[in-house]
């Protein structure tokens, strides 16, 4: 910057007030991008958990199904023991 007599140009005092704010304007579409990425990392992540919990609750399920059936079944047959003297 030219000063002159211990002012500066009222002109450069333009310039550099539009260049700080062209930086400005830049660094905000630089943070914006990044709260766009951040979000879309989050969004992944609880579609990761969901995914996950669900594969968790039909493991069981298939599990526990199984587990049913391969239960030997009791039979009260208590007709035919009263039938008997």
């Amino acid at each position: 910057m030219q000063e002159q007599n211990g002012k500066t140009n009222p002109n450069e005092a333009e310039m550099l007030s539009q260049l700080l704010e062209i930086q400005l304007v830049e660094k905000r579409s630089e943070w914006k991008r990044a709260t766009s990425r951040y979000r879309t990392f989050r969004s992944l992540g609880f579609a990761f958990l969901f995914l996950i919990i669900a594969g968790a609750l039909f493991a069981s399920f298939v599990f526990f199904s199984r587990v049913n059936e391969e239960r030997p079944v009791h039979q009260t047959s208590t007709s035919s023991a009263t039938a008997k003297p």
